[in-house]
């Protein structure tokens, strides 16, 4: 391990200008890609409502224009407070308050657009720099490893989705690496600091990382339990004053987070409700964990395949980095990464595995493990690179996989920029926004009638034009149609078959479908 060395001056300057590269990408195309579901939901919570607000107030059948909807129900306003925004957020207790307090914050001082909240996760992503060299200085005690360790996390295309997404990851991933190097600073200062202020200071700053990752995302638990296992597995008999300070700290930053505890507690029947879905079993589990860590490094939103070559590479070259760690690092070091990749991992695998779930195949929520990874392979190239073997074709061939690495990543970044709809945005609730958004603003003055829930409807309001006039009711109702002379088409979007058979019966009309993606139908009137 090279320890304390300068950084390689080709080494930092290649990292510099993927940094900035990286940068780019993060703040290209805010606003282009579907505003979806989830963070629809964001906004719901922000302006202090909830989407059952929204179907109670909205869907009774009147018409109403894009513009009242979107900037009454999607952004803060006079009508709802701070208090009206906590209280929706009770409803959902299992996503950490800190990034939607924010992003209120956040949209009352800047426009209101999807550019501007986006822009918040995208400004966040970038302590992710700092943070990242931070943990590979406290491992490694090496200025190349920590550039290697930036310019990776820059063009991956993994972190490029969630730094443009209104949504807390960002935030989770710099809190994952924050709480991850305190621990490793606090346990360094109590070994050579012998005054006890500075080892009190940092074992509070520790506190703080818990608890600003417990308020961030829920799952950060797993995080604590990691480093737990790391203090405990290296703690000796002589050590044990670590591990009681551990054990303080970390009740400290838990004792912090007590006040959204107890409203989880109150409310856990919405967490039942609300994450119900994720109990659902889904086949093929190891094929969806091989696709997510190679979406790290490598993305083009391809789909699932056993035969996906890219699959088989990156989890190859994860092996060795993992392997090479062990083999060429003290165990305080290979230790802490394996309990980082290994304790959320588990967390999120054995569910799955023993009760059935699909947990373990959501991307995000594998964060930790994903930067740990990203850690090992950053070492892995530093070492390959620099070290001083005589061997230069040896060094050639690791330079030139680290060049396709950073190759693959620029490629995924630059494409994924440009699609307006990616995996992460759900194919089966954003595939076809883009193309219903393009048929109704073409239209000069379209009616746009449907029953589809608040989420998903929301989503295409963000793409719709802000005079375009909706009608929105419940699955069992019709229409009262208004006047129809202002309207110079009447459209469907993702109508029910009720919502078809009732118009067609009570205002004898023919329901057709003349575009090519069947989520928006027209409705021709008779002749008179």
């Amino acid at each position: 391990m090279n320890s304390s060395k300068p950084a390689n001056k080709w080494l930092k300057r290649l990292a510099i200008i993927l940094i900035i590269i990286g940068i780019g990408f993060r703040f290209f195309n805010l606003g282009h890609k579907v505003y979806w579901y989830d963070e629809v939901q964001t906004s719901f919570r922000i302006s202090g409502y909830t989407q059952e607000d929204f179907f109670q107030q909205v869907y009774i059948g009147w018409p109403d224009t894009v513009e009242h909807l979107v900037n009454l129900y999607q952004y803060p306003t006079p009508e709802r407070s701070l208090q009206d925004s906590f209280q929706a957020l009770t409803k959902h207790p299992e996503h950490s308050p800190l990034y939607f307090l924010s992003a209120r914050f956040w949209m009352q001082t800047f426009s209101h657009s999807v550019a501007t909240i986006r822009s918040l996760s995208a400004l966040i992503s970038l302590l992710i720099f700092p943070a990242i060299y931070w943990l590979c200085w406290e491992l490694f005690q090496s200025v190349s490893v920590s550039w290697v360790a930036m310019a990776i996390v820059a063009i991956s295309p993994f972190h490029l989705l969630y730094a443009q997404e209104a949504r807390a990851y960002s935030l989770w991933a710099v809190t994952i690496l924050l709480s991850s190097a305190a621990l490793l600073q606090a346990l360094r200062m109590s070994q050579t600091e012998k005054s006890l202020k500075p080892q009190i200071l940092h074992w509070g700053i520790y506190s703080l990382t818990v608890a600003l990752g417990l308020y961030s995302h829920l799952f950060s638990i797993f995080v604590c339990f990691g480093h737990g296992v790391y203090v405990i597995l290296t703690s000796t008999w002589r050590k044990q004053k670590f591990l009681f300070s551990y054990s303080l700290s970390s009740f400290i930053g838990l004792l912090m987070f007590t006040p959204w505890l107890f409203i989880f507690v109150q409310n856990l029947e919405f967490f039942l409700k609300n994450t119900e879905s994720r109990l659902v079993p889904r086949p093929d589990l190891p094929l969806y964990w091989l696709l997510s860590l190679n979406r790290v490094f490598f993305d083009l939103n391809q789909g699932i395949s056993w035969l996906n070559p890219t699959l088989y590479l990156t989890l190859a070259l994860t092996i060795y980095a993992l392997y090479f760690l062990i083999k060429t690092t003290p165990q305080k070091v290979w230790l802490f990464i394996l309990a980082l990749i290994g304790v959320p991992g588990m967390a999120l695998i054995l569910p799955d595995i023993l009760l059935g779930g699909r947990g373990s195949t959501i991307t995000r929520y594998a964060m930790p493990c994903y930067l740990g990874i990203q850690v090992s392979v950053a070492y892995l190239f530093t070492q390959k690179m620099t070290n001083f073997s005589p061997d230069t074709q040896h060094k050639k061939r690791w330079k030139w996989i680290f060049y396709s690495i950073i190759f693959s990543g620029i490629l995924s970044c630059t494409v994924s920029s440009i699609y307006p709809v990616w995996w992460h945005k759900s194919h089966a609730k954003t595939r076809d926004i883009p193309e219903a958004a393009k048929i109704i603003n073409q239209s000069a003055s379209p009616l746009v009638i449907s029953d589809e829930e608040p989420g998903r409807i929301m989503s295409l309001l963000h793409q719709l034009k802000p005079n375009v006039t909706v009608q929105l009711m419940a699955g069992s109702q019709v229409p009262v149609l208004p006047k129809l002379e202002p309207f110079s088409d009447v459209l469907l979007y993702r109508p029910t078959g009720k919502l078809i058979e009732g118009m067609e019966k009570i205002y004898n009309v023919k329901v057709e479908k003349p575009y090519e993606t069947s989520w928006v139908r027209k409705v021709e009137f008779p002749q008179k």
